[in-house]
């Protein structure tokens, strides 16, 4: 053969590794197997989808009992938070009967049943101008005492608990029984309900500075502090006045500009949201509004109020896009995979991805690759020792990097690969509504709530593989 033919040769060849080829797992070590390996780029999608836990929700309260005809029309159109209050207003001096009780259990199994989450708050009226907008302390903690195994109990569907009780709306303001220059009274009703209310969930409060002075800080949340289930990790923010004028209706103190340099650094690791209100003489327009919450965090927002500033973002052109990146917005950029490995063996992925929503995770969620048969369609998982909630906004790249041991008896055959971000609350594992879309193109399996990986994996005796010798395994689900 002729040099030129070699030349030639080698380039075809050289061509064909740059689309996925044989490769050395561990160069350093010439006698270990060559496995075949691919490189998979994802297209990215503009579509509007429903994620669990994130997006504008709709508002209700306990005057108006919940259906799930009612709310399957909210999620058909992309809703899955829904605001309920849970107005306590004819037991201001009363232990709640099993009736308030009840219904608040019926209405979390709603829910439920719909595929939504809940951002649940309690209060006492309605009407700033009512005698009495709230309840006594002591009254406050007998019925956070009473509502602590109905909260327990459907913490599953619960996205956020806002402070509530005190003040019109649970506002923490015009208060009958919590004035007071210490405001101690507010904050043992903040201290029991973080006692009442299971650690895996967070509270909100409705200024910053209700949660700096209850931790008696002003400096934001570290990584290293971040969901350890300490008080401080436990506790963010809600703005019921958004947009308002500079301080938002009193949300922000004597220097907004601090405060909101706060929130973009405590929101990374707790959640804020709320609503919008009339502005005055404020700007309120889409532009504003998209470039304020994608500083502060922005993970949720009500839909019906107020509706002549949320329609001005669409007749500005700047819905769609407030839409697709209020909470979080995960995008697969590229993977790289083992495709052919013997039982026994040793499987790697490495895969690239964005958040380019506005704010990450908050509720701990798993993360697992799935090889499912594609004869038999049999599904073998393995969860991965990530935490998807430090998958920054707007960061450069996140990665998911994986070694994990193919069973010595699992069958012979082609699988093909997917992500599953499923909740991680047991009764809803299995339920695709509340696992997690990428935002891709022709990856979401909607039955299964798994993100196609968009690569097949044969396992075969005798195909090159190193051994595996590790402790992570995909294996079957348990019966």
């Amino acid at each position: 053969m002729n040099m030129k033919m070699n030349v030639i040769l080698s380039a075809i060849l050289f061509g064909l590794c740059l689309t996925g080829c044989s490769k050395n797992d561990n160069p350093n070590n010439p006698d270990q197997p060559n496995q075949n390996t691919t490189t998979i780029t994802y297209q990215s999608s503009d579509d509007m989808f429903p994620n669990p836990e994130r997006g504008f929700y709709k508002y209700s309260d306990n005057n108006k009992p919940l259906t799930e005809s009612t709310l399957n029309s909210y999620r058909a159109n992309n809703y899955t938070l829904l605001f309920r209050y849970f107005y306590l207003d004819n037991y201001r001096n009363s232990a709640l009967p099993d009736q308030v009780l009840n219904q608040f259990d019926n209405d979390m199994s709603i829910i439920r049943n719909s595929g939504m989450k809940c951002i649940v708050r309690f209060a006492y009226s309605a009407d700033p101008n009512e005698s009495e907008r709230d309840a006594p302390l002591n009254i406050v903690l007998q019925q956070l005492d009473q509502l602590k195994p109905y909260l327990v109990k459907n913490v599953d569907v619960i996205y956020v608990m806002q402070a509530g009780f005190v003040g019109t709306w649970g506002e923490w303001y015009y208060t009958t029984y919590f004035d007071g220059a210490n405001y101690s009274g507010r904050y043992t009703v903040l201290q029991k309900i973080l006692a009442t209310l299971p650690t895996s969930r967070m509270i909100q409060v409705r200024t910053p500075n209700y949660k700096q002075t209850f931790i008696q800080r002003t400096t934001p949340l570290t990584q290293a502090e971040a969901f350890t289930g300490q008080d401080v990790a436990r506790i963010g923010h809600h703005n019921d006045c958004f947009l308002s004028n500079t301080t938002d209706q009193g949300t922000y103190g004597q220097d907004p500009t601090a405060d909101k340099t706060y929130l973009s650094q405590d929101c990374l690791y707790v959640p804020i949201g709320g609503e919008t209100c009339p502005p005055e003489n404020n700007p309120a327009d889409g532009l504003t509004a998209y470039n304020t919450m994608k500083q502060l965090r922005f993970t949720f927002l009500n839909s019906d109020y107020d509706t002549d500033v949320i329609n001005s973002w669409t007749a500005g052109g700047y819905m769609d896009k407030i839409k697709k990146e209020l909470g979080y917005r995960f995008v697969l950029s590229s993977g790289d995979y083992t495709t052919s490995v013997a039982p026994g063996g040793t499987f790697t992925a490495k895969i690239i991805l964005h958040n380019v929503g506005f704010a990450p995770l908050y509720n701990e969620r798993p993360v697992e690759l799935v090889l499912k048969d594609t004869t038999t369609n049999k599904v073998y998982k393995v969860n991965l020792d990530i935490n998807p909630r430090l998958w920054k906004p707007i960061e450069i790249q996140d990665e998911i990097d994986a070694t994990v041991g193919i069973p010595a008896n699992m069958p012979a055959g082609d699988y093909k690969l997917y992500l599953n971000l499923p909740d991680d609350a047991e009764t809803l594992q299995n339920n695709p509504n509340y696992s997690v879309r990428f935002a891709n193109a022709n990856v979401w399996e909607a039955s299964t709530g798994y993100n196609n990986l968009l690569v097949t994996i044969n396992v075969a005796d005798n195909n090159a593989s190193t051994p595996y010798s590790g402790n992570l395994y995909f294996s079957p689900p348990a019966p």
